[in-house]
């Protein structure tokens, strides 16, 4: 059912209609509907899903500025730039296949970005703590340093971006709580259905090309 353009068209019917209900922006209901069809490409591997990254990261970046998430903001410009590199590297050396293949980590690759996202979130906590008004830095800074390095391996097609993603869309449902963004938790909650279909497609790929 999820992997059917159906869902993607119900998803966005629901995002609308409690859009509507809650009373929530248009641009926040447009934001969300054009990230939803963005993950679903994603999933499926289909290239056309920078083009959809761009819209929704360009809109959340303009949402994000007006609740004062300002490291949200900076994410979204970095986001913006691997969306572009992305569909560059995608589309690069790709052989006979529609994108280049879906690759894995090493051992050594998973310590390195974790040992990076460590260090990134205590640096940003740190700076936000001390230097911003942000309400919840910690939970900003977090949110911020794995969505980018969740971003960075996507453009890279390296299969751990999922689980970086599906985490991200559990702290991003605790911001939108707390920041009363309540028609985006609908879409953290899609997204966190799709990033785990987009985690069990890559990894069929993944399998297909070992064989």
């Amino acid at each position: 059912m999820i992997q059917h353009p159906l869902f993607v068209i119900i998803a966005s019917l629901i995002t609308v209609a409690v859009g509507l209900y809650l009373g929530s922006s248009y641009i926040e209901i447009f934001a969300t509907v054009m990230g939803i069809i963005n993950l679903w490409l994603l999933a499926k591997e289909k290239v056309l899903n920078f083009l959809f990254g761009i819209i929704t990261v360009t809109t959340f970046l303009y949402i994000y500025f007006t609740q004062s998430l300002y490291a949200m903001v900076l994410l979204s410009v970095f986001q913006l730039a691997f969306n572009v590199y992305g569909w560059y590297y995608w589309l690069r050396d790709r052989g006979n296949q529609d994108v280049r293949p879906t690759v894995q980590m090493t051992p050594k690759q998973i310590g390195i970005t974790i040992v990076v996202i460590l260090i990134g979130w205590m640096a940003w906590s740190y700076y936000e703590v001390n230097y911003t008004e942000v309400p919840h830095p910690y939970l900003d800074s977090l949110n911020l340093v794995i969505s980018l390095v969740a971003q960075y391996l996507l453009s890279k097609k390296f299969l751990e971006n999922w689980h970086l993603w599906i985490l991200t869309n559990i702290i991003l449902i605790i911001t939108y709580l707390i920041t009363g963004l309540y028609v985006m938790i609908i879409y953290s909650v899609i997204g966190f259905i799709l990033c785990i279909q987009g985690l069990i497609e890559w990894k069929k790929s993944l399998q297909m090309l070992k064989r």
